[in-house]
């Protein structure tokens, strides 16, 4: 029963005992004023009519006290009502639903534009800190993210939009003071959370759009706002993007080049070519597998042109995949030679990596010694332990891990001594520089003597002459690879490499 049906109820028979009670009186009344009544006496005819009024009067006074008191307590049912639907119950931030129906009022009218900002807040890395530190960790975080961006920005509305997904509504677009406030909340999030006796510094990325200047619309809005979180995320995290028009046609292309992509994964468009990596006799000791796109109307595609597309969704994983499955099926017919392949540090940020590896030496028979996992240089130096963890897993599979395009950055050699690594590919820049650039001789010639050490094979990437060639082996390289040799050919093709070809080309490898 609703709470207008119940005071109805109750208040209706309170309602008819005063009828009741005003009826005695007025007839009371009425005996007392005429003297009709031979039992009753005027003045004992008046004092039932007084008393029955009085008790007529208090019954009324009950029944607005009782109205009352029925009418607070709905009132506040219906705040905790409201409380419980339009607030998040472990952040105090408001819900995804309150949140986008304030947007679009915020937004105004077609005839009526109002100014406003919105700002996607997203917490990084927020499944580590959960592993690491405990769920309670995690939720105390996300709470306290909702205080600190309420503090910060006074008088704007938090809402949760996802699990660590968060959004500010902003009643203006004065887009220097919301910067200013985004570089606070980006300071104070960095100072850390303390937990147990630690402060763990914490990391947000943020995304802004505003309106009606970039969208006019919640759907519209809410699309750019992310384009511009997006963005922050794949410039390293910890950061503000405001968006911008190009942001859309570039989304436009990923969108197109990722449906494109994916479809052809199932259509067979895919092929993997290898080059020879040869030895120092220049005798074929293994191929390195190179992803192309045979597209139907744009003929051969360079993985230049599309992996870093697929690495900002998962479709990198498939790509990874059907890699394998490819050289797997091709494997039987290297002669007992490796082959080597390249993966992307998106596939390392997740446990599916040495899951599928897993599952398809299984499927195919393989073993993991027949295979090379190439990484990046860039890869191992941004290397979290979690990385190196199923670097680990994958080496205790029988995978030889190969360090790519080494001294193009940061990786120096203290990275060799705890690097799980096996091989090491010398970028190509010191290779053409050996003839003349005394410092890549003596960089070259250092990194081999370590890795006779530590028992590591050194590959000279991108050799193109002969010169090059022998500058190489003399500078104590073990395995060479380049135009040389033999470009990226496939697998039906490679019959007509000669590892001995002494001719130079002049495209890099």
């Amino acid at each position: 029963m609703s709470i207008l049906a119940t005071i109805k109820d109750h208040s209706g028979r309170i309602y008819r005992g005063i009828q009741s009670l005003l009826v005695i009186s007025t007839g009371a009344a009425v005996l007392g004023a005429f003297d009709v009544s031979q039992d009753l006496s005027a003045g004992g005819a008046f004092a039932i009519s007084i008393l029955a009024t009085s008790l007529a009067l208090l019954a009324l006074m009950y029944m607005r006290s009782s109205v009352v008191h029925r009418l607070q307590s709905a009132a506040a049912a219906e705040a905790e009502k409201h409380h419980f639907l339009t607030r998040d119950a472990m952040t105090g931030a408001t819900t995804r639903r309150y949140f986008l129906e304030a947007l679009r009022e915020g937004l105004g009218t077609r005839r009526d534009r109002r100014e406003a900002a919105l700002l996607l807040i997203d917490l990084d890395h927020f499944k580590q800190l959960n592993d690491t530190f405990g769920h309670q960790f995690g939720d105390l975080t996300l709470a306290h993210l909702v205080k600190t961006a309420e503090r910060i920005f006074a008088g704007a509305m938090v809402g949760r939009l996802g699990g660590d997904e968060f959004g500010v509504i902003i009643p203006h677009g004065d887009l220097a003071a919301i910067n200013k406030d985004v570089r606070r909340l980006l300071d104070a999030m960095r100072a850390g959370k303390s937990h147990e006796g630690k402060t763990i510094p914490l990391s947000i990325s943020i995304g802004v759009a505003l309106a009606p200047a970039h969208a006019s619309n919640t759907t519209e809005l809410m699309l750019v706002a992310d384009l511009a979180l997006y963005e922050s995320k794949a410039a390293g995290r910890g950061r503000v993007t405001v968006f911008d028009e190009e942001m859309l046609s570039d989304k436009r292309y990923r969108r197109l080049v990722e449906r494109e992509l994916r479809a052809a994964v199932y259509l067979g468009e895919l092929e993997l070519h290898y080059q020879p990596i040869v030895g120092p006799d220049g005798s074929t000791e293994a191929f390195e597998g190179l992803i192309r796109w045979r597209h139907p109307v744009r003929g051969l595609i360079a993985p230049a042109e599309f992996i870093a597309i697929a690495e900002r969704s998962t479709l990198i994983d498939m790509l990874g995949e059907w890699v394998f499955k490819r050289a797997c099926a091709d494997i039987g017919q290297f002669a007992g030679r490796r082959i080597s392949i390249n993966v992307s540090g998106e596939q390392l940020k997740r446990d599916e990596i040495v899951t599928m590896c897993d599952r398809v030496l299984k499927d195919t028979g393989r073993s993991a010694s027949q295979f090379i996992i190439e990484i990046t240089e860039t890869v191992a130096t941004a290397a979290t332990p979690e990385i190196l963890r199923r670097l680990e897993a994958l080496r205790g599979l029988g995978f030889h891990i190969a360090l790519d395009d080494f001294g193009t950055g940061h990786c120096g050699f203290n990275y060799l001594k705890t690097l799980p690594v096996d091989i090491i590919k010398i970028d190509r820049s010191y290779i053409r520089a050996l003839a003349h650039d005394q410092v890549a001789q003596i960089f070259v010639s250092a990194l081999a003597q370590i890795a006779r050490i530590q028992e590591v094979t050194i590959v000279a990437e991108g050799v193109e002459t002969a010169e090059e060639f022998a500058l190489a082996k003399a500078a104590g390289c073990n395995r060479f690879q380049g135009y040389f040799f033999g470009r990226p050919v496939p697998r039906g093709k490679l019959a007509l490499l000669d590892g001995r070809s002494a001719e130079p080309l002049a495209l890099s490898a």
